[in-house]
């Protein structure tokens, strides 16, 4: 895939290679994305509203989070995460500043994400239980991080059990 100057030209693109409908993955729309983005940063981590400007959101987490350092870690998406839950996915777009911060929100189940984060280059990302329960994202040098206590148990999980994994499902 090509880097364009507009990052959401670049996920349309991997979209439409993937064949996704809107029903399978959609940009949360401007009059919600904001007032969803402020609770998730209040809720993980210390920055709040100014987060939203803020890249690097993985050195602010409030609370006690876990990471690995993995080969490619969109492979291990769909054990960390519930294949049917939907969740919230929020892309940091360091290409362009737009007014209402540097990010862009998007839901979609886990399957799907992974499958879009595998077309594209690498970028920093997150994805967020709608619950609020946990966050799960990864920075620009392929390290997973892992915050609340069912995401922060799976990657300890993961860490000590690398070779062995076959589902962290049952968690």
């Amino acid at each position: 895939m090509t880097q364009r100057l507009d990052f959401r030209v670049d996920i349309e693109e991997a979209i439409k290679t993937l064949n996704l409908s809107c029903n399978d993955f959609r940009l949360v729309s401007l009059h919600e994305y904001e007032q969803i983005l402020v609770s998730i940063l209040g809720r993980f981590t210390s920055l709040g509203k100014k987060g939203l400007n803020y890249p690097w959101w993985w050195g602010s987490f409030k609370e006690p989070s876990c990471s690995i350092h993995l080969e490619h870690a969109p492979d291990f998406l769909k054990e960390l995460v519930p294949l049917e839950e939907t969740v919230w996915f929020v892309t940091e777009d360091w290409k362009t500043t737009k007014q209402h911060g540097n990010y862009w929100l998007y839901e979609g189940n886990i399957v799907v994400i992974a499958d879009l984060i595998a077309e594209m280059y690498g970028f920093e990302y997150y994805i967020v239980s709608k619950k609020f329960e946990w966050l799960l994202g990864e920075d620009r040098h392929g390290v997973l991080i892992g915050v609340g206590q069912s995401m922060t148990e799976k990657i300890e999980y993961l860490k000590s059990n690398r070779e062995n994994v076959k589902s962290l499902q049952h968690f």
